[in-house]
């Protein structure tokens, strides 16, 4: 290549010097515009049209050096020349290689903020690339590696010595930065308790951004020799846990309820995956409760601790329930014994929504008819095809109402909380129940037998009315959820489901008559 353009100059130096005059305006020209929108949208070519650059412009210019040199006559200068112009060149082309590189990691960057490329591992390609371009060199100039490893070995071993906490670093950095436990953005807990944000990782240290925005600037060498807690970034859920302690007299089941209804108000509480209450220790006073909670970040931790307390402490003052001291066998006060017990059926109704739907003697007669019963997560309270003997009202936890698709997929259609009901549409429409009614958590119902409500919907038109539009919201969702599975499902209309309720409201009179 350098004797084409040996032979090249000798009667057209004045176009190779102009070739090095374009090569320098188009590097001064991809200079400036390196931080404006052009390098922006076009960052690769502009790394491309570098690669092309630099190399050729060494070139043309240990060429025009060569041609000057024996143009006045300058002894023993020709070989050096060439040798300095085929090393620089090299090293351009290796460093034009690693710039390129580090483009296209930053254009991924750019587009997922969870491949953002340390500093270190950035100087560590320019490092490769352009000893990789030495090497070539080394290669073509006929040098044996062997020989240079050799020569090289006492000199490294004796600056390894004395450099040995700062390689320590290094190659720690370099082993942090190729296993990857953290990412740049990620939140990370150390041993010691410090708690930051990684903002870079050099060749030294790595550096973490506080929540007092100060910089924690950690040695390589310690970060890699400590448990570290990845918290993650922004775009990960965080998913922790805080513990309530609370009287062993409270009913347990009662306790659980109140505190998801509590967490479930929470704004900042992912409501996907459900929030969990569990008893987590009983063998103790006070009894302890976990309340397991979804967050959508690590830094949303915060505002959201602070609401599900809060809530948590609303819906136990509602009820009448303090939280627990420290209950020892040997006490030196009396302490406040807290009597709460889950209200009666009369009053639970009066609490929820269904209240509004019946007058004060029909929720009395509800009342007299209706027992109390538990479910545990995960129970099937209401199968798919079964028919219903009773209408259930939702006292405390969630029930998920599911509707099986053609394909044998299960598709959530409804989560009933407290004050909801369910039961009654086997009633209104002589068929088996089209939903499966699972518990989502630990529910409490109010069980009330269908004869008693087929007395007050008898009694009822407008009550009738309000039942059928709930029974056809349900028919019309799980139609629209069997619908989008391509498949036809029999739809009922307002009109259907109130001729089969005048129906139900004129059987009882007769069978009243009859006795």
């Amino acid at each position: 290549m350098t004797a084409l353009f040996d032979s090249l100059a000798q009667d057209n130096w004045h176009l190779f010097l102009g070739v090095l005059l374009a090569f320098l305006v188009i590097r001064f020209v991809t200079w400036r515009i390196d931080n404006r929108p052009v390098a922006s949208r076009f960052p690769a070519l502009v790394a491309l049209l570098d690669l092309l650059v630099l190399p050729g412009m060494v070139i043309v210019a240990g060429t025009l050096l060569r041609l000057g040199a024996a143009v006045l006559e300058v002894p023993d200068v020709d070989a050096g020349i060439r040798s300095l112009t085929l090393l620089v060149a090299h090293l351009a082309a290796g460093w034009a290689v690693a710039r390129l590189i580090e483009v296209v990691l930053l254009v991924r960057a750019d587009d997922d903020l969870s491949e953002r490329v340390p500093k270190l591992v950035v100087g560590l390609i320019y490092v490769a690339m352009m000893l990789f371009g030495l090497a070539i060199y080394l290669w073509q100039r006929g040098y044996s590696f062997t020989g240079i490893w050799v020569s090289t070995g006492v000199a490294a071993a004796v600056l390894g010595l004395a450099l040995q906490k700062t390689l320590g670093d290094l190659f720690s950095g370099i082993a942090l930065g190729v296993e990857r436990p953290f990412r740049l953005g990620d939140w990370v807990e150390l041993n010691n308790g410090i708690v930051g944000q990684v903002i870079d990782l050099n060749w030294r240290s790595t550096r973490l951004r506080g929540w007092d925005n100060s910089t924690h600037i950690i040695p390589n060498s310690q970060m890699a020799g400590q448990p570290i807690k990845n918290l993650h970034d922004d775009q990960h859920l965080y998913a922790p846990w805080y513990f309530v302690k609370l009287p062993a007299e409270i009913d347990p089941r009662f306790a659980t309820a109140l505190m998801l209804e509590a967490a479930m108000r929470c704004e900042s509480v992912l409501k996907f995956p459900y929030p969990v209450v569990r008893l987590s220790e009983a063998t103790t006073v006070p009894y302890v409760y976990m309340v397991w909670v979804h967050l959508k970040n690590y830094p949303a931790m915060f505002r959201a601790r602070e609401e599900l307390f809060r809530e948590i402490h609303r819906s136990l003052q509602d009820a009448g329930i303090e939280m627990a001291p420290e209950v020892r066998e040997m006490r030196t006060r009396r302490a406040h014994v807290s009597h709460a017990e889950p209200p009666s059926i009369l009053l639970a109704l009066k609490g929820l929504d269904v209240s509004g739907l019946l007058t004060a003697d029909e929720l009395e007669e509800v009342a007299a008819r209706g027992v109390y019963c538990h479910y545990d997560s995960g129970h099937v309270i209401l199968a798919d095809g079964a028919q219903s003997d009773a209408f259930y009202v939702v006292a405390g936890g969630l029930v998920e109402a599911v509707v099986t698709l053609p394909d044998r997929s299960r598709k959530v259609t409804e989560t009933l909380g407290p004050g909801k009901h369910f039961g009654i549409t086997s009633m209104l429409t002589n068929d088996p129940s089209f939903l499966e009614f699972t518990a989502k958590s630990d529910v409490s119902l109010i069980r009330v037998d269908l004869d008693c409500v087929r007395r007050i919907v008898a009694a009822r038109p407008e009550l009738a009315e309000r039942l059928a539009g709930v029974v056809k919201a349900r028919l019309d969702t799980a139609e629209a959820a069997r619908t989008a599975s391509r498949q036809p499902v029999r739809r009922l209309s307002l009109r259907d489901i109130s001729r089969r309720i005048e129906t139900v409201m004129v059987r009882p009179n007769r069978f009243y008559r009859g006795r």
